[in-house]
């Protein structure tokens, strides 16, 4: 039984790799369900003891804070192990693979850029990657103004709950401490793009793997309603995750292989910070599909221009086949 599931592990890895993340994150739900049952006021209880301020994706802000309430170690708990499932899968679906070995490939590129990188051209590639996404997060917020036709005298007025020291603490941590970024993209990145690129394309990578990161929100998606608006919802949802895949690929390639970006990026898109909104005043409403349109329309131009500069090989160079990685 163990030798067949190896063997079929190695003939389909990334099929059981996206299967094993799907079904981790179905046996967790119920329990999150039960919790979010159980403590409703979660969300109440952390606006009054942050003054407002409520919980945010950035793990070194909020979980200290969500000490403080009831129930809130198991919202602490849930919110770290349902975004971890994706991360799990890869470390249990290269252990299938290659037991101890697997697991040591699986996090030899989690690291800041490859060896043949010199420092300043890693840091002048990270430098990119931030300034980029910090651009398209205010440009967001810019676009979301001017759709709900704001008076010029109020457009650029800064609205955030936080301090200057509290932007600054939350924006660094948030590169390498957030939620989602730390606890998905050692599967994501880590796992999947890597053998993805063995087989096809980094763009054709970068596409499956932001269809297979979309299907596998599906689960603590649902609370969109009615369906119809989930279906309108999930196409846009859908095509941004694509959007940001090629993105981090091509950041990932630049870097030699580098999880540490991917981590970065997904922190950054995630916007602890609250730079998506922080021009937009409190009682600035705009439909959640039209929110996801506007990202959609950033990115798509920020991906034509990588396409029209790199090609589908988003940055990724030919590897000599001494030094090519096993796609098992």
């Amino acid at each position: 039984m163990k030798n067949k599931l190896t063997e079929f592990t190695k003939k389909h890895p990334i099929m059981v790799y996206w299967i094993l993340a799907i079904l981790l994150v179905l046996v967790i739900l119920p329990f999150a369900i039960l919790i979010f049952t159980k403590y409703p006021n979660f969300g109440k209880d952390i606006d009054t003891v942050t003054d407002g301020k409520g919980y945010n994706t950035n793990i070194l802000y909020s979980l200290p804070i969500s000490l403080k309430v009831s129930g809130g170690i198991w919202f602490a708990i849930i919110l770290l192990v349902l975004p971890a499932t994706a991360s799990i899968s890869g470390i249990i679906t290269s252990f299938i693979l290659k037991q101890k070995e697997g697991i040591k490939e699986l996090f030899k590129k989690f690291r800041f850029w490859s060896p043949e990188l010199s420092t300043g051209e890693g840091l002048k590639i990270w430098f990119q990657a931030i300034l980029l996404i910090v651009v398209i997060n205010f440009l967001y917020s810019v676009l979301k103004n001017y759709l709900s036709d704001i008076e010029s005298a109020a457009f650029f007025k800064i609205h955030t709950v936080y301090s200057i020291k509290e932007i600054v603490f939350i924006f660094l941590t948030s590169l390498f401490f957030d939620g989602g970024g730390l606890m998905e993209e050692i599967g994501w990145r880590g796992f999947a793009l890597p053998r993805l690129q063995k087989k096809i394309s980094p763009l054709k990578s970068s596409i499956i793997l932001g269809v297979m990161w979309s299907l596998w929100h599906i689960p603590v998606k649902m609370n969109v309603s009615p369906f119809s608006d989930f279906i309108s919802f999930y196409f846009i949802f859908t095509i941004v995750c694509i959007l940001y895949s090629i993105v981090i690929t091509y950041f990932y390639n630049r870097l030699g292989g580098s999880i540490l970006i991917g981590v970065a990026i997904h922190g950054l898109v995630n916007d602890s910070t609250g730079i998506k909104s922080i021009i937009n005043s409190d009682s600035l409403e705009v439909h959640d599909f039209t929110c996801m349109s506007l990202i959609a329309g950033i990115f798509t131009g920020v991906v034509l221009f990588i396409l029209y500069k790199e090609g589908s090989m988003l940055g990724k160079k030919k590897e000599h086949p001494a030094t090519a990685e096993s796609g098992s």
